[in-house]
């Protein structure tokens, strides 16, 4: 992991619903010249976001109703990158499931605050970054996939723009983030979205991800194969 700091001036947006630990964090950073709001909910998080889109929005994982939470911060502006921090290295399902979504970082109960501010650095400067520890872990995870039986060709069923799509929600993009990478209307990328998981017979995005990548790693040829025809 880098050791790198972030830019003095840095916008950073704290999510915390422990008090204490809101503003101990919120302190730490200040003292490294980071600008940093806090919110503790939705309504002061949209209260917030109001104030100014910040650049990296960290969000403990441990703040009540954090699931609405993650998805509201990916989606409240294309170019602000979310970590998630307080994640135990215990819960695998957990920190699959938040890297699946998106997310720009994932900080461990057991990783220090100077590794959390090379995550925040690494982020504002438009990277996606994590430890060791935690590579090891959606390691294990791709590995797992991989021994899978591959789903019945579901992906051939899918049209170009659908796998166009299915690649950008690979990377992490939002509904709102793919509208504007493919000058599409948002409400036709939903479309396309609730196609794709009915065609792949999946229920939510993180399970769709899962089947391509499974898809993918099980018959790399065909999958190689399939990009260079596109």
């Amino acid at each position: 992991m880098s050791s790198g700091t972030p830019v003095p001036g840095t916008r950073v947006l704290v999510i915390d619903d422990g008090r204490l630990n809101r503003e101990c964090l919120t302190a730490q950073l200040e003292a490294h010249a980071i600008q940093t709001r806090s919110a503790w909910d939705l309504p002061s998080l949209f209260t917030a976001a109001d104030d100014g889109p910040p650049q990296v929005i960290l969000l403990n994982i441990e703040t009540g109703d954090s699931g609405t939470l993650l998805q509201v911060s990916l989606d409240i502006d294309p170019d602000a990158k979310v970590i998630v921090f307080g994640l135990s290295a215990d819960r695998e399902p957990e920190i699959v499931a938040c890297a699946e979504s998106g997310v720009a970082g994932l900080h461990l109960r057991s990783e220090s605050f100077a590794q959390l501010l090379a995550l925040v650095a690494n982020a504002s400067a438009g990277g996606a970054q994590c430890s060791s520890e935690v590579s090891a872990i959606l390691l294990r995870r791709v590995y797992s996939l991989a021994h899978q039986p591959a789903p019945d060709s579901k992906a051939d069923l899918l049209t170009a723009r659908e796998i166009e799509i299915l690649e950008l929600i690979e990377l992490g993009l939002t509904n709102q983030q793919i509208a504007s990478r493919l000058s599409l209307a948002l409400h036709t990328v939903k479309n396309h979205v609730h196609n794709m998981l009915g065609k792949l017979g999946v229920a939510t995005r993180a399970e769709a991800v899962s089947v391509s990548r499974a898809l993918r790693y099980a018959n790399p040829v065909a999958g190689e194969t399939d990009t260079a025809n596109r």
